[in-house]
Formats: C-alpha cells, structure tokens, sequence
C-alpha cells in the first residue's frame, strides 16, 4: 500500500512547516492521525486508505519529524499539543477523530482533554497510556545505565538488520518501506533517521515527570467521548496493571489486543489494525 490515493500538503503552524497527506472527500467527516516518537506519516498508509470510503483522513509529519521542519523553540509535550490545536483551527474543524499511536496519544488525550472536548468525537490511542510499564522502562538500559540510540547507520542493510534484531513480527516489507520513509541517505552514503537529533538522543520525560504523568491520568479520566486502546500484544509498555487502571479510570474506554504486534502496531500488522479499529469507528 502507498500514499497513490492521497495528496500531499504542507502548513505553517507556530513557526514550523508540517508536512501532511490527505485521504477521502473533505465533506467526510474528519480524522487526524498522529504518529509516534522518532515516527512519520506514512505509518498510517494502510488505515487511511481504509478509513477514506467514510472520513477525510489527514495523516501529519509532527514537528521535527519526516519531511516536516525542525523546531527551533524545542520540542516540550505541549508544543506539540499546541500544533493540533493550530491545526485543528487553521483546518476550520469543528467535529475530529482523532488518532493516535503512542506520543500521539499523549498528544490526543491532552488536546481532548485540555483544549476542546467538544470537538472530538472519537479516539483511538495506539500502545500508549499514562504512563510505562518497570520492564518497558527497564528496555532501554543495560545494568542500569541508559543505552544511547543509534543515529546513523553505514548502509540501508545495517539499519534494517538492527531494526529486524528488535522487531520479529513486522515483514521484510513493511520493515523495508517503514525504514525507507524514515532514514535519508547522506552524500557520503551512510543513512540516518529523518527525526531531529534533538528528538533522538534526549530521553522521553514523559516516563519521569510526574507533571506529565498527572496530566495524563486526569485527562483520562475527564474524557467523555468513546476511546478505543489498541495494544500490541508483544509490546511491554502496558502491563496489567496498567490496562486494568486505564479501564478504571476512564468513562468510556474500550480495548482491543493485537497479536504479533509490538508497538507500532500499524506497520507490524496494518491489517489487523484495520480490522480491530473498524467497528469502532463505524
């Protein structure tokens, strides 16, 4: 599957250019789509192509990633946030669904939860909650230290080698044309990730930061409208623990696993997506 059906867009909100493909008639209802950390537009393919029989379906490169511009005022949750709200705006929509794989999730339970709930409909949110499970958190260090991500890679096989060491259930090519989406290849022939190094190497504080944390959890729980968790089963970001005080705490949340998924559950298993988001957005 590719972009064939969709055109592509830019616009300037808060001082940066983002990059966005449309899919659908623009008098379909609306939905946003909303990438992870270090992710892009194109994780979203598949889906879109799907949903566009029945929404408008706009999928965003957020600032600093893909083909979207680096920010020069940084890259705090609530720049992001504050980019969807502009969007949102600038878009003139009144009614959203709005979707959203991990960061995008935050960004979607914020936005609904802080700026305007009556403008959202629906919300999927993709592997994501509150806040991470010890042993996701545990992934990223050895011995207690944190390890570094890589940046750069001297071929196209070594990052898909090193991509494929993490991620067993994604196929050749789905892996092949999510790393082609998101590396470019510089002039002396090594590859590396279109995200701002600024994104990369800087821990995600929101695992940390109780501010954020709370934030999430009461967004949560003030969300009205129906919200659909849909969690790769192979992924350890959510435990029990934490999907069983998710079911807890929000108004109308329902949940949907995913087998031989991880945490990009759309481009290890775009058709299983499809099929665990369809009813709930019909």
């Amino acid at each position: 599957m590719s972009t064939q059906n969709a055109s592509e867009h830019f616009m300037e909100v808060n001082g940066v250019k983002l990059r966005y493909f449309s899919w659908g008639s623009e008098s379909n209802p609306k939905m946003i789509c909303l990438h992870g950390h270090t992710g892009q537009a194109h994780i979203w393919d598949e889906f879109a192509e799907e949903m566009s029989e029945r929404y408008h379906v706009l999928a965003f490169d957020q600032r600093g990633h893909g083909a979207s511009s680096y920010a020069e005022d940084g890259y705090d949750r609530d720049k992001f946030v504050n980019d969807l709200d502009a969007i949102i705006e600038t878009l003139n929509i009144d009614r959203v669904t709005l979707v959203g794989l991990s960061m995008g999730g935050w960004h979607s339970i914020l936005y609904t939860s802080e700026f305007h709930p009556e403008k959202v409909e629906k919300m999927v949110i993709v592997d994501i909650g509150p806040e991470s499970s010890e042993e996701f958190k545990k992934s990223f260090t050895e011995d207690g230290v944190r390890v570094e991500p890589k940046i750069k890679f001297s071929s196209f096989e070594e990052a898909f080698n090193e991509s494929r060491s993490n991620n067993p259930w994604v196929s050749d090519e789905g892996l092949t044309r999510d790393l082609t989406n998101r590396l470019n290849q510089n002039t002396d022939g090594t590859y590396q990730w279109k995200a701002d190094p600024n994104l990369i190497i800087p821990p995600l504080k929101d695992g940390t930061d109780e501010n954020l944390i709370r934030r999430y959890w009461e967004g949560l729980a003030k969300i009205d409208c129906p919200i659909l968790e849909v969690q790769g089963m192979e992924s350890t970001l959510l435990d029990s623990e934490l999907k069983d005080k998710m079911l807890s705490t929000a108004k109308n949340l329902s949940w949907v696993d995913v087998p031989n998924a991880g945490h990009v559950v759309t481009v290890d298993q775009p058709q299983l997506f499809i099929n665990a988001t369809r009813e709930f957005l019909s």
